[in-house]
């Protein structure tokens, strides 16, 4: 019935090594969009938290809706466009968000009543969140 003669052992594994490197170059790249969207998050988030604890009034409210908008525009990127992962990235991306969860957590208390005279909460803030998405991004850049 079949066809085509039937590979050698030799053949077969020449064509089992192609099949694995087609399917590792297939996800080597897949992660950016993710990547992408962790780094975003993390300057939306870093960036809005900073400006959050050093204004008040019409200035906090600009600041949290355009943090709020780059934050949508980072997962709205990642939907569209991270449709494949690499090999483990469904079982690192929640700890990604845990830990800039806890990090946005701990930077919005920092800033919480401050009324823009917060200085040093504000930076500390900003400079935890950028560093733990900073260091999720490069821990997926390097998978």
């Amino acid at each position: 019935m079949n066809a085509q003669p039937t590979p050698t052992p030799e053949e077969a594994r020449i064509m089992l090594d192609r099949v694995g490197q087609l399917g590792a170059g297939a996800t080597a790249g897949a992660s950016w969009p993710h990547i992408a969207t962790l780094l975003t998050l993390g300057a939306a988030t870093s960036m809005g938290t900073l400006a959050m604890g050093l204004t008040t009034g019409a200035g906090y409210v600009i600041a949290t809706i355009a943090m709020c908008v780059w934050v949508l525009a980072s997962i709205i990127f990642m939907v569209v466009f991270g449709r494949s992962t690499r090999l483990g990235f469904k079982k690192r991306w929640p700890a990604y968000m845990v830990a800039w969860g806890v990090a946005y957590v701990i930077a919005i208390l920092l800033v919480s009543g401050s009324n823009g005279q917060n200085i040093v909460g504000a930076v500390v803030g900003a400079v935890l969140i950028a560093v733990v998405t900073v260091a999720g991004a490069v821990i997926e850049a390097r998978s």
